[in-house]
């Protein structure tokens, strides 16, 4: 009898063993995943008034605005690059793409003064991907790379696990018709591919749901509203009366499709239960395209190839559950080259140790003393052509090929009216030495064109 006690005993414990040992790989699992996901949604060529959540003269686009409602709206969010390739180059290394020749697009149809081939960001260049992947982070892209085509440049070569996407700078729309897709190196026959805005997100949600059981980074690089301007024909019917000239209206449609798409996105991380745990971020690329692409500045100076606000200022949102307290609105001046610290702190890393990143954590503007030293911070932009700036604090100096730089406090002219270079020449003599003296330290641009960049092609 003594024995059959001690064996049952014996066997209870066995059993309690092989219990605790079963929880072992769910608790490991429930670490590995208490990681923040980290989605980043870029717009392409949209213009400063053309969200709901910074104005209300194009449509709602509430998908959009629940971003900005469940975390912070950054009213002086900047890209350091008033053209597409620049301006993501900056976002992919948080380095000023200025620092290493990446100032002008390259587009189709137009030759430069190096090879197609050699076209692209540098190797010695860290993406995003490559500081988040030793995080433990699956990383993946779906949409617009523009950042080179040759083999060393690709995608999946430079820090991203997965790709889906186009090469170039833009596609067209229309189901069936799109240009050069491929998927992690394959290309995928147009027929097979639907209304791009939709098939971005389609390749977004498919993404997320096949890793959903660990951290991952994902870069949703949107070409709407960029050229060509297609939409969706039953969505264009709906604003054709209500907006003039046609191109506001298909920008209009193209930009509905694209907060639909937001929306689902959003949707799945809520259905999957992972939009508590993810960091999402959402942008543009750079400043409005008002002429080709009918965008709408207000209530800025200039456009899209520009060094006015209207080139460079951008709206950007950030939710973050538990991290960014809702409806925050910050006046603090931001940059995208901000993204990369603000990623690798979430992950667990430490963006301290890269002294070469340019920007600052993002979340430390919710920290009242940061945000004062964040004020006092300094940017710069070489666009090319004769273009760069310099903000520091409320002043911003322009300058420009063919005209006088120009002085302007933004705090009070956010329109860029009035310059104030003679008023305040001291101010105007302080900024241009310090822009100079950066601009002296920049590397010869890496190409220039040959013949003349058409934007509509970017």
């Amino acid at each position: 009898m003594k024995v059959n006690l001690f064996l049952i005993k014996y066997l209870k414990l066995v059993l309690t063993v092989l219990v605790l040992l079963s929880l072992i790989p769910e608790v490991n699992s429930q670490v590995k995943t208490s990681k923040p996901n980290i989605v980043l949604i870029l717009s392409d060529d949209a213009g400063y008034a053309d969200f709901s959540f910074q104005s209300n003269r194009l449509i709602p686009t509430p998908n959009i605005d629940f971003i900005a409602k469940e975390g912070v709206k950054f009213t002086d969010a900047y890209v350091t690059g008033a053209v597409c390739s620049p301006s993501r180059a900056g976002i992919l290394t948080g380095v000023n793409q200025a620092t290493f020749g990446h100032v002008i697009n390259f587009v189709q149809n137009v030759k430069y003064t190096i090879p197609l081939n050699s076209l692209g960001l540098p190797t010695n260049q860290k993406l995003i991907g490559e500081y988040l992947k030793p995080c433990g982070y699956t990383t993946g892209i779906v949409g617009k790379w523009h950042e080179g085509f040759s083999e060393r440049f690709h995608p999946n070569n430079r820090g991203f696990d997965y790709f889906w996407g186009f090469l170039w700078g833009s596609s067209p729309y229309y189901a069936g018709q799109a240009k050069l897709v491929e998927e992690n190196n394959s290309h995928i026959p147009a027929e097979n591919i639907p209304y791009m805005t939709d098939a971005i997100g389609d390749k977004s949600l498919e993404f997320i749901e096949k890793n959903a059981q660990n951290p991952f980074f994902l870069y949703v690089s949107f070409n709407a509203p960029h050229t060509p301007m297609q939409a969706k024909p039953e969505v264009l019917k709906k604003y054709e009366d209500k907006f003039s000239p046609k191109g506001r209206a298909l920008n209009a449609a193209m930009t509905e499709s694209l907060d639909e798409n937001v929306g689902r996105i959003l949707e799945k991380l809520k259905k999957l239960n992972l939009l508590d745990n993810t960091l999402v971020i959402f942008t543009n690329d750079n400043g409005g395209q008002i002429v080709e692409s009918f965008a709408d500045n207000y209530p800025l100076k200039g456009r899209k190839g520009e060094i006015y606000e209207g080139g460079i200022r951008v709206p950007m949102a950030i939710m973050w559950k538990g991290k960014i307290k809702p409806g925050i609105v910050s006046e603090v001046p931001v940059t995208t080259l901000d993204f990369l610290p603000t990623f690798i702190n979430a992950a667990g890393g430490k963006a301290s140790q890269f002294p070469k990143l340019e920007g600052k954590d993002l979340m430390t503007i919710l920290n009242a003393k940061s945000s004062k030293k964040l004020l006092k911070r300094d940017f710069y932009w070489d666009i090319g052509y004769g273009q760069g700036a310099i903000r520091s604090g409320d002043w911003k100096m322009s300058f420009f090929r063919d005209q006088p730089a120009e002085l302007h406090n933004l705090k009070n002219d956010i329109s860029e009216k009035n310059d104030l270079a003679k008023q305040q020449p001291a101010i105007a003599k302080n900024l241009t030495d310090k822009f100079l003296a950066w601009k002296k330290k920049l590397p010869p641009q890496a190409w220039t064109a040959l013949g003349k960049e058409k934007e509509s092609d970017d």
